[in-house]
């Protein structure tokens, strides 16, 4: 099994930043405290039409969802969570949007198993190699800027949906 997201070792941390409110009635993120250290938990793609993921991942095995820590956000909060740890949301169960930025930060050892992958230095130096770096965008709306976009997200639909039949984002 690659394991998650083609990344390898796993030094993965993302921060979810809330750009809304999230209370838990808007399906605030859970987290199972611990999980990360059992290892990659298998995964399923369903592909549910209901399921906000790209490939509608699901964990593939039973988890004690009573075990879970509910992380309600105000605008302008944020998580921090291993890759590993096992995470979900709720449904949105009120009348507004719930809306949030995940960032992935990943050390320059870290290598992407999947296809050629770009990213931005957000600080120290490449050690590693296993990335193009992004450029800096030279103004609002640049056309490089736009073209290196396109091609940095063409790239992650690739890694994404890799080992599938689907190609690319559903409708």
């Amino acid at each position: 099994m690659l394991p998650i997201g083609g990344l390898d070792p796993d030094d993965v941390v993302t921060a979810w930043v809330a750009l809304s409110d999230a209370p838990v009635e808007s399906g605030a993120m859970e987290f199972l405290p611990g999980s990360h250290r059992a290892g990659q938990l298998p995964h399923a793609d369903t592909f549910h039409e209901h399921n906000l993921l790209s490939r509608g991942q699901e964990i593939a095995v039973k988890v004690d969802a009573e075990k879970a820590v509910k992380v309600p956000l105000q605008a302008g909060e944020m998580s921090l969570h291993h890759v590993k740890l096992a995470h979900y949301s709720g449904p949105n169960t009120t009348p507004d949007r719930r809306i949030g930025l995940a960032i992935r930060y990943i050390p320059p050892h870290v290598r992407q198993l999947k296809v050629r992958d770009s990213a931005s230095l957000v600080r120290g130096r490449d050690t590693g190699g296993h990335y193009d770096l992004e450029p800096r965008p030279l103004a609002d709306l640049d056309a490089a800027a736009w073209a290196a976009h396109r091609d940095a997200v063409a790239r992650q639909v690739a890694a994404l949906y890799s080992g599938t039949e689907k190609t690319g984002f559903r409708a």
